[in-house]
């Protein structure tokens, strides 16, 4: 009857007590009691469901009239071919009572009005609980932002390719609800993958370079439906004088995971098949691999300096088997924990940027502003069996995230100690703690206000780069606060 989410001793004793002589009067507790033994076991024998689907959102660009601007480094880089698809890639998740979405977008950022705009279009009529979508802050494909235009006073985003990106959007999250089917899910964090190819451009050297996984495994044939990695670098291996459509190095990184690691027509390693998504992680400081980056290819034996294909392919690739070794050699754990929940929190972030205030009153940047300069985001916390998954709208510094925030002298307001503390993952209970970032908005960078430096005398003898990019030096600490809180009411 309740199939085999029952432990047999329960049902066992059932069937002794109905066979009894015990009156209904003594009967009843017993029964109330045992009914709870049973709605506990069938709790913690929660199956999981998921679903993956993915939509390609390349643009058009052999129209002259309409010309397609690459976000990422300068104004004027007009796309003129198309290296490998860009996606819009969804995971469907579900317990059986909450279900929600996870997109990931080939993009440099979406902004979280559009993102309002896809949840909008499927969130009531699926009954979803959340809809989550990230970008993977890639390098080399439009501008959905608008200051990677023909110039600083013209927008950079083709209203046509953006109407595209959340049309497909919404298309993979339909497919990927309708391909829901019970799933094992396996987490794995392997520490300091490619850390040779990450470049901390920015004192203090913290990084983010675990690789963190979640492999979703059909229950029916025991085959991998789709792995879900973050990792922390900026997708601009092939950088700025690049005019491919190319989703950099997670073109390959992804490749890699699903169909293994090929040079020609040779595989070399078999992949784990189904789909692979790829979220950024803490990329703020910023971690990039350099145009003068050495990379080795450890197929080739080949030390890779200038940008490239090969060596965005080796960077992909190195991830995507660390992922694949990981896994056959047994470092997942199954998540058995049949938690399941999302909560968030918006706020309202103040925009002291001037350029920024400039660029959305002249509609360069698609920005709405409440009660003055402050514009409106989110953070976010899924709670996902043991694994906490944190949502972060921005490029977070890796010391907001890790620790290792610090104080330099010259630091614009003379601070002596960090603000953001302690850093997120040490308040994180998860057995496994995420964090995704460009989650559900891009803001730009998420910088310490204790290493907040516009004027000299400047931190570590240096100008620095990165405040430019962000909304202001308010935004790390309210940003910080809000994911504390959240992580501290979790259950």
């Amino acid at each position: 009857m309740f199939g085999s989410s029952v432990k047999r001793p329960v049902w066992q004793m059932l069937q002794g007590l109905l066979k009894s002589n015990i009156t209904r009067a003594a009967l009843l507790p017993i029964l109330m009691a045992s009914v709870f033994e049973v709605q506990k076991a069938y709790a913690n024998a929660t199956t999981f469901s998921a679903g993956f689907a993915k939509e390609n959102i390349n643009p058009t660009i052999d129209d002259p009239k309409r010309p397609i601007w690459i976000a990422g480094f300068g104004q004027k880089r007009q796309a003129k071919s198309i290296h490998d698809p860009l996606w819009a890639r969804a995971i469907a998740l579900s317990n059986g009572s909450k279900k929600g979405v996870i997109v990931s977008l080939d993009a440099i950022g979406f902004m979280h009005n559009d993102i309002i705009d896809v949840r909008n279009a499927v969130q009531k009529q699926l009954q979803l609980d959340f809809v989550i979508i990230s970008s993977t802050h890639n390098h080399e494909a439009p501008d959905l932002i608008g200051i990677w235009g023909p110039s600083l006073l013209k927008t950079g985003v083709d209203s046509r390719y953006l109407a595209l990106v959340k049309e497909r959007s919404v298309q993979a999250i339909r497919d990927a609800v309708a391909a829901l089917e019970p799933v094992q899910i396996h987490r794995m964090e392997l520490p300091n993958v490619c850390a040779d190819v990450l470049v901390d451009t920015r004192l203090p050297q913290v990084f983010d370079s675990n690789v963190r996984a979640l492999r979703f495994v059909a229950r029916a044939n025991r085959q991998t439906l789709g792995t879900l990695v973050t990792w922390a670098n900026h997708p601009e291996v092939l950088w700025n004088a690049n005019t491919a459509i190319t989703s950099d190095f997670v073109h390959y990184l992804r490749e890699g995971i699903e169909t293994g690691i090929r040079y020609g027509d040779n595989t070399l390693k078999a992949g784990l098949g189904g789909t692979a998504v790829f979220i950024n992680g803490a990329v703020g400081g910023l971690m990039t691999t350099l145009d003068t980056t050495p990379v080795l290819d450890t197929v080739l034996n080949e030390t890779l300096l200038t940008p490239s294909f090969e060596k965005a392919r080796a960077v992909g690739y190195r991830v995507a088997e660390a992922v694949i070794d990981g896994v056959n050699a047994g470092s997942e754990t199954e998540i058995t924990d049949p938690t399941f929940n999302w909560s968030f929190k918006s706020l309202l972030l103040p925009v002291d940027n001037l350029k920024f205030r400039a660029a959305a009153m002249l509609r360069v940047i698609r920005r709405q502003f409440e009660v003055g300069f402050r514009t409106r985001s989110e953070v976010g916390l899924l709670q996902l069996g043991d694994t906490w998954i944190g949502t972060i709208p921005g490029e977070l510094y890796p010391e907001i995230a890790n620790g290792g925030i610090e104080a330099p002298a010259g630091n614009d307001f003379k601070l002596t100690a960090p603000v953001e503390v302690p850093h997120l993952r040490s308040v994180m209970r998860g057995q496994m703690n995420m964090l995704l970032g460009l989650t559900n908005d891009q803001i730009g960078y998420i910088i310490p206000r204790s290493q907040w430096d516009e004027k000299e005398p400047y931190t570590y003898n240096d100008k620095p780069y990165g405040e430019e990019n962000s909304l202001g030096p308010k935004t790390a600490p309210l940003i910080h606060r809000a994911l504390i809180d959240l992580f501290s009411e979790a259950q």
